[in-house]
């Protein structure tokens, strides 16, 4: 006599008879034609959702209308994710006293207009404030939310945040009302050349089509680990934007503290070594994955940013 699992996978094999298998799916999905400006339909489909959306061609343009349209504000929240002169010359004040909050994304989604948010920044940050503005690059501006979730790459944060618009609620009467559960306005800028700023806050932002980064000169055979040791107390950011401080350097390693969190990483001398090596050998090294998978896998966002900031990779 079958027991009752033999007889259920008996009429299950018997229901399967004859039919199509079916695959996993290999990507994320994409309809079938693709728009041709993810800006363009980004900012408009942010605009029809409540968000109060800014275009700018540079760096230098939006600190222009920062410096004007921030004098409405006493004071604002500020994420370490921002670059510095992207924060407005408003009173630091903490999230719950904040007529401001100022986040950077860490991309845009064109199909709902969203801006993807990591947890890094404070939730208190991005939802406090009545009044959210929003920082992001016109390259990360992407179609499709699988896209902008394959651009996190091995590191993600702990949580992400999507938003889509103003908070709003009609849970009452049915009456819409803006500011109940977050920000009453949510203004995105999407800045060109915005990466190129915080890769080189020093520096302007290079004409569009440029490269994005170029080493000075050939990088060299050795790391010269003199100039590891001048970065001592300097800030630095991970190529997705986190902040982070070389706190101490070492014969053999140096440690770095991430701002937000307040976390030390070491770097070990011989894993920055043989990145040098690589990179001078002709290996690319274009970000903390390539640094991973050819070098070492120890805190390789930060070791690759120490690496940039030297013009090594």
């Amino acid at each position: 006599m079958p027991d009752a699992r033999s007889r259920i996978l008996r009429r299950l094999r018997r229901a399967l008879e004859g039919r199509w298998p079916l695959e996993a799916p290999t990507g994320p999905w994409r309809p079938a034609v693709e728009a041709a400006d993810a800006v363009e339909r980004f900012l408009a489909h942010a605009e029809a959702s409540g968000v109060e959306p800014q275009r700018f061609d540079s760096p230098a343009a939006a600190r222009t209308w920062l410096a004007d349209w921030a004098t409405e504000f006493a004071g604002a929240a500020v994420s370490p994710r921002v670059p510095p002169p992207l924060a407005p010359a408003l009173p630091t004040a903490p999230p719950e006293e904040a007529e401001l909050g100022v986040s950077r994304a860490l991309a845009a989604v064109a199909d709902t207009g969203s801006v993807l948010l990591s947890s890094t920044e404070g939730r208190r940050l991005q939802l406090l404030p009545p009044v959210h503005l929003v920082w992001v690059d016109e390259a990360e501006v992407v179609q499709h939310l699988g896209e902008a979730l394959g651009r996190l790459g091995d590191e993600p944060p702990s949580a992400l945040a999507l938003h889509s618009g103003p908070s709003k609620s009609a849970d009452i009467g049915q009456i819409m009302v803006q500011g109940v559960h977050g920000p009453g306005r949510l203004v995105v800028a999407v800045v060109r050349g915005l990466m190129e700023l915080e890769a080189r806050p020093d520096e302007p932002a290079p004409a569009p089509g440029a490269p994005a980064h170029t080493p000075k000169t050939a990088p060299p055979s050795g790391l010269d680990w003199a100039a590891v040791r001048a970065l001592a107390g300097r800030r630095l950011a991970t190529k997705r934007g986190d902040a982070f401080a070389v706190e101490k350097v070492t014969e053999n390693t140096a440690v770095v503290r991430v701002s937000s969190s307040g976390k030390a990483y070491t770097l070990r001398r011989r894993c920055l070594e043989k990145a040098v090596r690589l990179a001078a050998s002709g290996t690319p090294i274009p970000g903390p994955a390539a640094y991973r998978k050819h070098a070492c896998n120890e805190a390789p966002a930060y070791a690759w940013a120490v690496l940039r900031a030297l013009d090594l990779v």
